[in-house]
């Protein structure tokens, strides 16, 4: 079957400042959302708690929905330690899918 033939399932994701706007997106129909977490994350104004964001998880799975995180800043030498502590945090919570910019300085 050519490519354009196959079925796909068009996903809705959508963007969460904090947790209740991801419940708000889901509740609306959105298949995954994408929330920034509390450190290495580009939107400053986005403060969301570990606890927040294993919430957002807790409800989106009620409805099949997945969350992604984002880890989105540049990285310095000394912050990668501090980083790899709260990859594995978002690891241990869910086994979430977490987004990342791959610099690192």
């Amino acid at each position: 079957m050519a490519m354009d033939q196959r079925k796909r399932k068009i996903e809705i994701l959508a963007p969460a400042k904090n947790l209740y706007q991801g419940m708000a997106a889901i509740n609306a129909g959105a298949d995954a959302v994408y929330i920034g977490a509390p450190l290495f994350g580009a939107r400053t104004n986005a403060t969301n708690s570990v606890a927040d964001i294993a919430e957002m998880v807790k409800y989106a799975h009620l409805f099949k929905a997945k969350v992604f995180v984002t880890l989105n800043t540049i990285l310095y030498d000394n912050e990668l330690e501090t980083c790899r502590r709260l990859i594995g945090i978002y690891m241990i919570l869910a086994w979430m899918p977490l987004l990342f910019r791959t610099w690192v300085y």
